[in-house]
């Protein structure tokens, strides 16, 4: 413990001065100050210690030891000041006031005058400002070459003629200077090249989204199309009409799988991305792809068996992205297994490590191809890999599986199958939400999530919509659907900025992605110019920061394309009911704009603290109340004033909010594991308020099958 504080003191101390705002050349040099400093304080400790214990005759070095302590403490203060030229002057100035006194007064004829070329040298690492480097280039021969004149130390002719010392210096710093600019350029030549693949990586990010922009807007119109299927309710071809409808819903999920795995590899390469590990028991995760695909393997007519180690497994783990791991494993291993062939996948325990492994009877992977696996892209050359795929799969299962401490090993032989093992750290078990016993809800906190819907007939005059979109069938299809409002189109959010300064807007749905200008950049200009409108955005962009970006909690919010119909109907409900709580309760109260904005930070306060707590099926506004020191009725006018919603609605919208986000991560998650996340001890109720939010039920995904 006390090795850890001294080894936390000295990285402490290494980084005085240190920010983010320096050059990564200039954070090298601060440190490596910082370096020589705390090295050289503490062998100023040891020989002052020396000689006041061992010799105890002069006060010489003992002065001349304090005098190097006082000035390393001040080079130090200079560099927390961020002074860091100053820090260096004062520096070098200490090194030669330190060796021409030991040269000429402490430790007379030991030749530490050699000591001098090193000086000039050693700047090198700290500066290219050449009239500092030359300036102790000659301070540093004076200092060498006038002493030895003056003083008689050393006999005549010791080190040579003035003349021969100079050239000593220079060779010795010229040289080195040399080397020094060779090194830079090519440290140049790699910081380019860094920087040419973090473009290229960037670019390729880009690239991915924008194809799924693409795509996303094509699928939202077929599933448009798709719905007026229903036209066909109570004719003879209803039958025909659901089945068609079935089949396309499955392609078009098959489609947006597809994207969205191309999309999470992307995001995967960023900085910021990261897994959120818990304790779970990977049993029922078993038990679970087990279920999700027998009927799969069934109807390909291939055996599928599961075989599990009888006692409990538990890993660390982000479920989530661990279980579309080994969904992609498993749906490889059916893809590349001939009909009548098998699967097998078990779970055993070893050394502290849960092994799961998933074999089959297919093709199988020749030799040369198995380290290859694993790249993006690749994909092996067969008959099945010519049909089509995206060959992401396997590259974002190891990826994960690495980010979870684990190993991802395969086995192969051509023609008679492959076997794929998973290897995962082994923690301890914990008490789970599964074995809360069920409670009965308190209706105190659980406030029905009921919005009123806004039918045509309670309309006195209709809403007026602004649809931003640069695809002009998207904004033929949104037109239709919302042919109850009064509906204005922009291409972009230029036209919509013009659009909003002359027309009376209600409500506004926005693509993300457009020319001219953006769907963020747009809603950022609107909140600049003070111009107070829900945004509803439709974005084919599903990773977490775009999301955040264009989020306003219970006014503003998203839909994913592709969209159903009455989800995005009911979400528009909601909001303008919510605008329109929000609007009457401003006006009631009184409440003037300065407080409106005032209360914006402490609103995203509440929003975290209750999205990190709303698995506690017992918490209340109380609890708000409590942690923020705060009143009930103050937290009323608050939350009111800003998003229309009492607080226990508030609570409920981040807990449907949350569901909404866990379900977009995992499709597949199970109901029960979802309303548990988010405080709901019921599924029956828990499904009822998510349709009652977001139009369609929270499992209507999974169905689509």
């Amino acid at each position: 413990m006390f090795y850890k504080k001294i080894a936390k003191l000295y990285n402490n101390l290494t980084n005085i001065g240190v920010t983010d705002k320096l050059s990564k050349l200039e954070r090298k040099r601060v440190r490596l100050l910082n370096i020589f400093i705390s090295n050289w304080f503490l062998i100023e400790l040891v020989l002052i210690s020396e000689d006041i214990f061992n010799k105890g005759t002069s006060s010489l070095p003992v002065f001349i030891h304090s005098g190097s302590i006082i000035g390393l403490v001040v080079t130090l203060f200079l560099q927390f000041k961020h002074k860091f030229q100053a820090a260096r002057i004062l520096f070098f100035s200490l090194i030669l006031y330190s060796n021409f006194m030991f040269c000429n007064f402490a430790e007379r004829g030991g030749y530490i005058e050699y000591f001098y070329i090193v000086v000039p040298v050693f700047l090198l690492l700290f500066t290219n400002n050449k009239y500092l480097l030359y300036s102790v280039f000659i301070i540093s021969y004076l200092l060498f070459v006038i002493p030895i004149h003056i003083f008689p130390i050393y006999p005549k002719g010791t080190f040579g003629s003035p003349i021969l010392i100079l050239v000593q210096f220079i060779i010795f710093f010229f040289l080195v200077q040399y080397f020094k600019n060779v090194n830079t350029k090519s440290e140049e030549i790699l910081e380019n090249q860094r920087k040419q693949l973090e473009e290229l990586n960037e670019f390729q990010s880009q690239f991915f989204i924008n194809v799924s922009h693409e795509i996303r807007t094509p699928l939202t119109l077929i599933k448009g199309e798709i719905d007026q299927l229903e036209l066909l309710k109570g004719s003879a071809y209803e039958k025909e009409g659901f089945d068609i409808k079935n089949r396309l819903n499955k392609q078009v999920n098959k489609i947006k799988n597809i994207v969205d795995d191309v999309l999470d590899l992307a995001k995967m390469k960023e900085a910021n991305f990261k897994i959120s590990p818990t304790p779970y028991l990977i049993n029922k995760l078993i038990d679970k792809l087990y279920t999700s695909f027998e009927p799969l393997c069934n109807q390909k007519e291939i055996v599928f068996t599961v075989k599990k180690e009888k006692n409990e497994c538990w890993v660390s783990s982000d479920i989530i992205f661990l279980e579309r791991a080994l969904n992609n494993i498993i749906l490889n291993a059916i893809k590349y297994t001939p009909k009548k062939g098998n699967i097998t996948v078990s779970l055993n325990k070893l050394n502290e490590q849960i092994i799961i492994s998933i074999k089959d009877s297919g093709i199988g992977i020749a030799k040369e191809d198995i380290n290859l696996i694993y790249n993006r892209f690749y994909q092996v050359k067969n008959d099945i890999n010519k049909a089509g795929g995206s060959g992401v799969g396997l590259a974002f299962s190891k990826e994960i599986i690495e980010l979870h401490q684990g190993k991802l090993i395969v086995e192969s032989e051509l023609k008679k199958g492959s076997t794929f093992t998973i290897m995962l750290p082994q923690t301890s078990k914990i008490n789970t939400k599964e074995n809360l016993e069920e409670i009965t809800v308190q209706h105190t906190y659980e406030e029905s999530f009921t919005h009123k819907k806004v039918t045509s007939s309670e309309i006195t005059k209709p809403y007026a919509i602004l649809i931003v979109d640069d695809n002009f069938e998207m904004r033929a299809y949104l037109k239709k659907i919302l042919n109850q409002y009064t509906c204005f189109e922009a291409e972009n959010g230029k036209e919509a900025l013009d659009v909003l300064s002359n027309e009376r807007i209600d409500f506004m749905v926005t693509d993300y992605m457009m020319p001219v200008m953006d769907g963020l950049t747009l809603i950022e200009k609107i909140k600049e110019q003070e111009i107070y409108v829900p945004i509803l955005m439709l974005t084919a962009r599903t990773d977490s920061t775009s999301k955040l970006n264009v989020l306003r909690l219970g006014i503003d919010d998203y839909v994913n394309k592709p969209f159903e119909k009455e989800e995005l109907l009911i979400r528009i409900q909601n909001a303008l009911h919510n605008n329109a709580n929000r609007a009457q309760f401003i006006e009631r109260n009184n409440i003037s704009k300065k407080e409106l904005d005032q209360n914006n930070h402490w609103i995203i306060d509440i929003q975290k603290f209750v999205y990190k707590q709303c698995s506690n099926p017992k918490m209340t506004q109380d609890d708000i109340v409590a942690y923020f020191s705060t009143s009930r009725s103050s937290l009323n006018r608050k939350i009111k004033a800003k998003t229309g919603l009492t607080p226990n609605q508030f609570i409920t919208e981040i807990k449907l909010q949350k569901a909404r986000d866990l379900l977009e991560q995992n499709p597949t998650i199970l109901l029960k594991t979802l309303a548990l996340e988010v405080g709901y001890l019921h599924t029956t109720h828990f499904s009822k308020i998510y349709k009652q939010r977001f139009g369609v039920l929270p499992m209507a995904k999974n169905n689509q099958v």
